[in-house]
């Protein structure tokens, strides 16, 4: 089985993988939870835009300072040994959804 690390709103460059967390777009935002890869990366009036191709089949881009993501990236054995006495598990419960809250950190027991 393949560990991954979750790390939020990491800078991307192209071919990265990602995983939305949160998208702030009115029409038709990305789900949570959604992953996707990387495909460009420009600068826009000081804001970098990440153009991602999500699992969806959506191709909307991530604005840095808007919207939410977590950069999935596999763990070495070595950084699994650093990390494996530090286990969070995110949850999501209803009343997190109903709120817009994204995530409570619970420790893994």
């Amino acid at each position: 089985m393949e560990k991954i690390k979750l790390i939020k709103n990491a800078p991307l460059e192209v071919g990265d993988q990602v995983m939305c967390v949160r998208m702030k777009d009115n029409f038709s935002p990305v789900p949570t939870g959604v992953k996707g890869v990387v495909k460009s990366v420009s600068d826009f009036n000081g804001d970098k835009l990440y153009y991602v191709h999500w699992k969806n089949g959506s191709k909307l881009a991530l604005i840095e300072g808007e919207d939410q993501w977590r950069k999935i990236t596999n763990v070495s054995s070595s950084d699994q040994e650093n990390i494996s006495e530090n286990k969070i598990v995110l949850v999501r419960t209803k009343a997190d959804i109903l709120n817009n809250n994204l995530f409570i950190k619970k420790p893994k027991i």
